[in-house]
């Protein structure tokens, strides 16, 4: 159950926002509906927001099953949703319709629920295909299509059904099902009707997509089309019109399908509208070669068409606009690719890549929270308009999506959609993006330039979060190298460094090496865990009394190093070497323990001691440390100290 606080739609004389659920948002199909809801949306004075249903850079595929969108997305603001196909799950949709929200759907029932929903008129435009087809005296017609859509289904049922109505028995053997509506699915049942032997002398095709597919396959097996075989499609897509043969198909008038179920929502939402019934939207047969008419046999015709100078010049104006067109948005895709590409230079966020593209406005959120289900809350950190200037905008929740600023910069112009697709891509989900923009009309279908720059940006935040990774793994790196695991003390080689720099920086540099007493005990009486706490409260005692005076490093084991450098007229490295005597002395307190143990320092003084010496200033101060270790507390080395040693060796040997 998808939980949301969200508020009640909007009240009676507000301009309402019409929701719209889509698995994609562009292209010829997605695109027709949604321009056609704009339209009617913007006649009514409402806003549009388009959420898009798939992860940003799904390939385009054939739903089986809607998903579940994890997330009340614009709930706060829609009064109402339009839903293409099978965009989101029944369970959602119902959750929807319990907030009191109307919903509408295109081309798809849900069984269990209780709706309108728009259709184009399958029934029509097929019947008047298949008997365009018998009229030319085919007898053995086949169906080619994606029997996974429940268009697909109910033109292969009416196809079987118009057969009948004219004595033909539909032949189980003329069905070949494609693998889905586009143009492989097509190429796919060709390969079957040739391995089949070519059973048919015409076929209907679910989708143009599909009968461009069987062309381009048959032709190939040199087929004589349409005289070996006819093909009829449904949709009339622009390519239509430039097939060899060109293609007859049934027009699917999408805008007004859009427009349709616009205009039943908007009546469900004011209380006017009828109850959960089906609206078909009429469709009807564009004639051109591909069937077989050799002429303007047919009423509307478009076969052997006279093409004046003024058409073709007409025609060629319009083909060069087209290609200028996408030579600009292959370059701007180009340019927005690489903005985003560039993460490590300019920050994606803040959305200044979209001033290369025709949005209007913008917004970014994020989830601030593990992405998960519900209204989960969301930062806005990036924003973009192109008309004002606007400041950071609060942080809005999943129901609250996109922020008002971005729904109102929507409604400035008629035509104008907020668009919200996911920048998430399978298991990398980073939060939402919004843009007001127009509908791409011919962008292939999941290759939309809002799906590509969401998805685009996943893959940059995701960049990102890997270098603050890495950052953080040679930060850690760093302090491994340089400093002690246990006490955060710089390590031996570390303050050997700061020493050498002290040394080489001038005189008054004073190293003590601080030896803890029979530490040994501890650790054999106690555990190695109660001599760790010592050593960690022993390094904490050397930072506090040190302060800005100098620098405490760990030798190893249960010996320090200590770097004076910065001593005032108030401290001299005997007094300090007291004060942390002193310091180290007191007991330490430890499950309820009080343990006493004491410290032994030697002191170097660096007179005319180069960088290279640092080392033999330590060697010193260790030697120093020996001295007032067999002799209590505290000792400053003297070159006798260093003499004795050697003597003492010598005699061992």
């Amino acid at each position: 159950m998808v939980e949301s606080g969200v508020s009640d739609p909007e009240p009676s004389g507000v301009r309402p926002v019409v929701g719209v659920l889509s698995p994609f948002l562009g292209g010829w199909y997605f695109g027709g509906v949604l321009e056609g809801i704009a339209q009617v949306a913007a006649d009514a004075g409402a806003a549009v927001v388009a959420v898009q249903t798939l992860d940003a850079g799904t390939d385009q595929l054939e739903l089986s099953e809607p998903p579940h969108p994890p997330h009340p997305l614009a709930w706060d603001h829609a009064a109402g949703f339009v839903v293409i196909v099978n965009a989101a799950s029944g369970k959602y949709l119902h959750e929807i319709q319990a907030g009191g929200r109307p919903v509408v759907v295109v081309s798809h029932e849900y069984p269990e629920l209780d709706c309108p929903t728009v259709f184009p008129d399958n029934r029509v435009g097929v019947r008047a295909a298949v008997e365009h087809l018998i009229r030319h005296g085919h007898r053995r017609i086949a169906f080619a299509g994606f029997m996974g859509a429940q268009d697909q289904r109910e033109r292969c049922e009416t196809y079987r059904r118009s057969l009948i109505a004219h004595g033909i028995t539909p032949d189980p053997d003329l069905i070949f099902e494609a693998d889905d509506n586009q143009k492989a699915g097509g190429e796919g049942a060709a390969r079957a009707m040739l391995a089949a032997g070519l059973p048919s002398t015409a076929v209907l095709a679910g989708t143009d997509l599909n009968a461009i597919g069987l062309i381009e396959v048959l032709t190939a097996a040199g087929c004589r089309l349409p005289g070996d075989q006819a093909v009829v499609g449904f949709d009339d897509l622009s390519d239509a019109s430039f097939t060899e043969p060109r293609l007859t198909t049934v027009r699917q008038p999408l805008f007004r399908v859009g427009s349709t179920a616009a205009e039943v929502l908007l009546s469900a939402i004011d209380g006017s509208g009828g109850g959960p019934v089906r609206h078909e939207v009429a469709t009807h047969l564009v004639v051109r070669e591909s069937c077989g008419c050799p002429a303007a046999e047919f009423p509307g015709s478009e076969a052997d068409a006279v093409r004046s100078p003024d058409t073709l010049r007409a025609e060629g104006r319009s083909q060069y606009r087209e290609r200028t067109k996408l030579q600009l948005a292959l370059s701007n895709q180009y340019d927005i690719s690489l903005d985003l590409l560039r993460s490590h230079e300019e920050d994606p966020r803040q959305l200044g890549w979209l001033r290369r593209t025709s949005a209007r406005a913008g917004c970014l959120g994020l989830w601030t929270e593990t992405p998960g289900s519900g209204d989960q809350p969301l930062a806005i950190v990036g924003h973009f308009d192109r008309a004002t200037r606007t400041g950071p905008l609060p942080p809005v929740r999943a129901s609250g999506f996109p922020p008002q600023a971005t729904l109102d910069a929507g409604r400035a112009e008629p035509g104008l959609l907020t668009f919200v697709v996911p920048v998430r891509v399978r298991n990398r989900d980073w939060g939402l993006l919004a843009t007001v923009d127009r509908v791409d009309l011919q962008a292939a279908t999941g290759r939309e330039p809002i799906n590509q720059w969401a998805a685009l940006l996943t893959v940059a935040l995701d960049y990102q979060a890997v270098l603050r990774t890495l950052r953080a793994q040679e930060e850690q790196l760093r302090e491994s190298a340089l400093y002690d695991h246990l006490t955060g003390l710089p390590n031996r080689p570390y303050f050997l460094q700061l020493l050498a720099s002290a040394v080489a920086s001038g005189p008054g540099v004073a190293v003590l090496f601080v030896d803890l007493d029979e530490f040994k005990l501890v650790n054999d009486t106690y555990g190695h865990s109660v001599g760790d706490q010592i050593l960690m409260e022993v390094a904490e005692r050397l930072r506090t009394e040190l302060g800005r005076h100098g620098t405490a490093g760990r030798f190893g084991g249960d010996e320090f190093l200590v770097l004076l450098d910065a001593l005032d007229d108030g401290h001299t490295p005997a007094t300090m070497a007291e004060r942390l005597q002193a310091a180290l002395n007191r007991p330490h307190r430890l499950a309820g323990r009080q343990l006493v143990v004491t410290a032994s320092i030697g002191l170097a003084l660096a007179h005319n001691t180069t960088a290279a010496d640092a080392e033999s200033l330590v060697r010193d101060a260790d030697t120093a440390m020996y001295w007032a270790k067999r002799n209590g507390g505290q000792a400053v080395f003297e070159p006798r100290m260093h003499d004795e040693v050697l003597t003492r060796l010598h005699d061992d040997a």
